[in-house]
């Protein structure tokens, strides 16, 4: 059975209601605002050791292009996921970024200054990437990518992180799509959603 952690892609309100409804928050640092470490340190505390964060890398780590701007913004980032405990670190390249060989090496030189231990490290390409071009690079770069599963199938693997792109602020899933989505999804350890 399935541990599933549901949240939404950036925290709304106060984390203590936040935390009593949803599993799991994704965290935006150098995009977004975030309070200084001791008080990332007061939300890790405030919320049960259940309580997952997810740190989203800034859209200038994603571009990869190499050079100080995306190495502060890497150290920001990764300094945040080790004061929150964050159980997962999401890269997302822009539609730019093209399965390319030159890309895919930018790729691992960022993804191997994330820390492995105790982290799930995922992928998520945007734009003209194929599904076999995704799951073969993020097989070779040692991450989970990140795919919407109500449109497709997961990947192999006990793990899954996924955004469910259909749910719009203003759009809902039928009970057909959700069962199709719990179908899927029903073998793994842990989803991400």
């Amino acid at each position: 059975m399935a541990r599933l952690l549901v949240g939404l892609p950036a925290l709304r309100g106060d984390l203590g209601k936040y935390s009593s409804r949803f599993d799991m928050v994704e965290l935006h640092p150098v995009d977004t605002s975030l309070p200084r470490s001791t008080a990332l340190r007061k939300w890790r505390a405030a919320t049960p050791p259940t309580f997952v964060f997810s740190i989203v890398l800034p859209r200038v780590v994603g571009a990869l292009e190499p050079g100080e701007t995306l190495d502060k913004a890497l150290e920001i980032s990764l300094g945040a996921a080790r004061t929150l405990e964050a159980r997962c670190i999401v890269l997302q390249t822009p539609a730019s970024i093209r399965p390319t060989a030159a890309n895919k090496k930018r790729l691992l030189a960022v993804l191997n200054r994330v820390p492995k231990e105790g982290v799930v490290r995922c992928w998520e390409p945007l734009g003209m990437w194929e599904r076999e071009d995704i799951l073969a690079t993020a097989r070779d770069l040692g991450v989970v990518p990140v795919l919407d599963v109500a449109s497709e199938a997961p990947p192999s693997g006990s793990v899954v992180y996924t955004r469910l792109r259909a749910l719009g602020k203003t759009s809902a899933m039928s009970a057909a799509t959700m069962e199709k989505i719990a179908d899927r999804l029903r073998s793994r350890r842990e989803v991400y959603v």
